[in-house]
């Protein structure tokens, strides 16, 4: 994955958004779309987008996809982890969703919740 690649897929506010989170855990696509608000196609387009350049890994777990950032780019590329490591935690909106996720992971909400509740 080249520097440019990187960029284009981090110049996007929703992938950003997506990213934001998945720095911190591996999410399903259920919880990504209850947490951030994004339609499931939309979501759906951003993932294949980022999993299709090498940038996510992704598994299935019965019907429930779940997705995390591939480390190997973490590792090749350093500046992404300072991004998200001192940058983003400037940006408001960015600092409000991980505190969502965090009232998320103490709440027991589950995945055929949540589905439920978006459905």
């Amino acid at each position: 994955m080249t520097v440019i690649e990187i960029l284009k897929i981090l110049s996007d506010n929703n992938r950003l958004r997506i990213l934001n989170l998945l720095y911190v855990q591996e999410l399903c696509v259920c919880e990504l779309e209850y947490l951030l608000g994004i339609s499931q196609s939309n979501l759906s387009k951003h993932l294949r987008l980022m999993s299709d350049a090498g940038f996510l890994e992704n598994r299935r777990e019965n019907k429930f996809a779940y997705y995390k950032i591939n480390q190997a780019v973490l590792t090749a590329h350093p500046f992404i982890t300072a991004i998200f490591e001192t940058e983003l935690k400037r940006e408001d909106f960015l600092v409000d969703e991980l505190n969502k996720l965090g009232n998320y992971k103490t709440s027991e909400l589950t995945c055929h919740q949540i589905t439920a509740l978006i459905g």
